[in-house]
Order: C-alpha cells, then sequence, then structure tokens
C-alpha cells in the first residue's frame, strides 16, 4: 500500500491499519477502536496524530491519491519516446498489480461512494483527477497529429479505467488484468486509426462481407376468373309463371 509523503513510521501504520479495516468493513463501519486494534496503538497515539475520524479519513485518502499519482508518473518517466509510447505506459500501469489489486480497489470504491455527498473527499478526487486526465491529454496530443479531442478523449479513457477497475473488483476470476488492458489498448487504436489515415500511415483495411444478390422470384400469373351464370330470383321466377298462365 501506499508509503509517499509520511515520514513519521507510527503515522503510517495507523493509516495503513484505516486502509485495511475500510477494504474488510467499508468507509462507514470503520471504527477508531477497528483502527486502533489493526495498527496496535492505543486511542491516545491516535488522538495524537488525527484530532478526529474524518481527519484521519481525509489524510489517508490523500495518502492514497498521492501514491496513486506517484505510480502513473513513474510510468511516463519510463514510456518509450515514441508517439505512442507515453500513452501506452498510462494504459499499462493502470492495469498493473501495482494499482489493480482488490484491497486497494475496494478503498477506492468505499470513498467514490461518499465523495458525492462529501465536499472533502469530492475535491481530493477531483485534484487527482485533473493531474491524470492533464496527462493522458498531453499523451493524446503527441500521438495525434493535430491534438483535436484530447480533452474529451481524457475524459473517455478515465472513466473506461475506473469502469474496468470495477469490473475487475466485481467481474470474478475470468476478468484479469492482462485482458482489461488489452480491451483498453483495443479502445485507444480505435480512436487513433483516423489519426493514422491523416499521417497516411498504412491502416488494416476492413473489406465488406459479398453477399450474394438474388433476383427476386418472378410472380405467379393471376387465375383469369370465369363468368358466374346468372342467378335467378324467385320473385323473376313467379314473374316468368305469371306471365305464362296469362298466355295460356
Amino acid at each position: 500500500m501506499p508509503r509517499a509523503n509520511v515520514k513519521d513510521k507510527r503515522k503510517q501504520q495507523l493509516m495503513q491499519a484505516t486502509l485495511d479495516s475500510i477494504a474488510k468493513r467499508g468507509l462507514t463501519e470503520t471504527t477508531i477502536t477497528h483502527i486502533s486494534k489493526g495498527a496496535g496503538m492505543s486511542r491516545g497515539i491516535i488522538n495524537f496524530y488525527f484530532t478526529s475520524k474524518e481527519m484521519m479519513m481525509q489524510e489517508t485518502l490523500q495518502w492514497l491519491l498521492e501514491e496513486y499519482e506517484a505510480a502513473w508518473r513513474s510510468a511516463l518517466e519510463r514510456a518509450d519516446d515514441t508517439e505512442q509510447g507515453a500513452l501506452n505506459a498510462l494504459i499499462d500501469v493502470h492495469f498493473s498489480k501495482k494499482l489493480c489489486y482488490p484491497k486497494r480497489l475496494n478503498v477506492l470504491t468505499a470513498f467514490w461512494g461518499h465523495a458525492a455527498a462529501h465536499a472533502p473527499y469530492r475535491e481530493q478526487f477531483d485534484k487527482s483527477d485533473a493531474k491524470l486526465q492533464d496527462a493522458l491529454a498531453t499523451a493524446w496530443k503527441k500521438a495525434s497529429p493535430r491534438g483535436f479531442g484530447a480533452e474529451q478523449f481524457a475524459r473517455q479513457v478515465h472513466a473506461l479505467i475506473r469502469g474496468m477497475w470495477l469490473s475487475f473488483l466485481l467481474g470474478g476470476k475470468e476478468v484479469t488484468r492482462e485482458g482489461l488492458n488489452q480491451e483498453a489498448m483495443e479502445f485507444v487504436n480505435r480512436h487513433l486509426q483516423p489519426v493514422q489515415m491523416v499521417r497516411g500511415e498504412p491502416v488494416a483495411e476492413v473489406k465488406p462481407e459479398q453477399t450474394e444478390v438474388k433476383a427476386p422470384a418472378a410472380a405467379a400469373p393471376k387465375p383469369v376468373a370465369k363468368p358466374m351464370p346468372p342467378v335467378s330470383t324467385p320473385s323473376a321466377s313467379k314473374k316468368k309463371a305469371k306471365q305464362r298462365d296469362v298466355l295460356d
């Protein structure tokens, strides 16, 4: 779990115990007692570092987000110098064992669930998200000759990553990091195809399937209706009978 910007070992242990408890019980059910037992420290020591449970939760979330930022920035530094290198590195790190594992995702989803109604958490996420989306937009501009739609692309990829994290957390053993990484890269490559066409790079040609076109069957000739024989009505028969009687 995170190690960024925490110099005091005991404070680090307390925040680690907080993360463990949230992953196990959720945010609401986690108490100071759980954290105290998990860290093996008294409540007095907790009160020395944190004036309230809320302060502890905010600092723990900040610790988690700083570790997250450090991971993707490190991936950018190691990225190759190709046009798509930074973009590939940002995708890959999000599905690495460093960021994509159940305990961490459990904690993140717990904070996400409260962020909509709790302004401090939402502000922390907003700042973290803005940094990542800026990095994604910059990477897209490097991969794209025109850089069009960079901000929109960054939002889409960020939303895709979060959705795939949830899929990994809830989807069972059949959902793997490797599979999600491949799907995310396919999404990116589909967006890059029009860009490659602008550059004049070869793009795999998609040939339409050839289907046999059959001529419509000739319509069968309609049968010619035969004239119907005249139908004599009872009144007409009576008139003819009377006429014969008069003649007789």
